[in-house]
């Protein structure tokens, strides 16, 4: 799924999206950290080894038939009557990342990765790496540096029930070192640990036009990860305000 960077990208459009009405902006400006926290909460490394279905409300390789930030609130419904106005935001990032990746699922990794016979099986996942670690490092330059002071004001107080307090806030100094002033990028890293790939094999990979294109692009367009992203965005978008539309305060 998209990494912490990508998700932070698309939360910094969210916040001046004229499309998005201004009373929603307003107020997710004001908790800017508890929203930028919302957006990466779900991919925090959850100390009880809580399983991929309890933090996204989906699993890999079964269909998605509702919005996964439904049956996040179906099955947690004081989600739907926030506490005050810095909760709401952190929810309102949530249902922002569980939306990107709804749909970057739906449009991408499955038709694309898991229902496409283009590579064998353990290539295409090392191809879906490659994608999302291209995003990773375009996005992390897009970063505004209002980012990591912002990130690091949020305050989570029993925001979820299936996250702690301590996960989170782990998570939050995991991201804010890696994007504030001097941090560096841990994605090499962490997504080679994944995959058997060392750091140096994975940027000797994203650097070479010639092995990203014979790799990658020849059977992953482009154009169409531009599109992908487009609906991407748009749902997000259209999610996160059905969300604000909801919640009661």
């Amino acid at each position: 799924m998209p990494t912490p960077f990508t998700h932070l990208e698309i939360a910094q459009r969210l916040l001046v999206d004229e499309a998005i009405p201004a009373v929603y902006r307003d107020s997710l400006c004001a908790e800017c950290g508890a929203f930028l926290l919302g957006n990466i909460a779900a991919d925090a490394r959850v100390g009880n080894g809580a399983p991929r279905g309890v933090t996204h409300f989906y699993d890999y390789g079964r269909p998605i038939v509702e919005h996964p930030w439904r049956v996040m609130t179906q099955r947690n419904p004081g989600l739907m009557q926030p506490r005050d106005a810095a909760h709401r935001a952190f929810v309102a990032g949530y249902v922002a990342h569980l939306s990107i990746d709804e749909a970057w699922s739906l449009n991408m990794v499955g038709p694309h990765f898991y229902g496409r016979d283009w590579a064998d099986n353990a290539f295409r996942y090392y191809m879906l790496h490659i994608i999302l670690i291209h995003m990773d490092e375009r996005d992390l330059l897009r970063l505004d540096d209002w980012h990591a002071p912002n990130l690091a004001q949020a305050a989570p107080r029993d925001w979820l029930p299936f996250i702690s307090d301590d996960d989170l806030k782990a998570w939050q100094r995991l991201i804010h070192d890696q994007i504030k002033p001097g941090g560096s990028s841990r994605t090499l890293e962490i997504f080679g640990g994944r995959i058997g790939k060392t750091a140096h094999e994975l940027r000797a990979f994203l650097d070479s036009p010639q092995q990203m294109q014979a790799g990658l692009w020849r059977h992953i367009a482009p154009e169409l990860l531009a599109q992908t992203e487009v609906t991407m965005y748009q749902h997000a978008r259209q999610q996160l305000v059905v969300y604000m539309e909801s919640a009661q305060i």
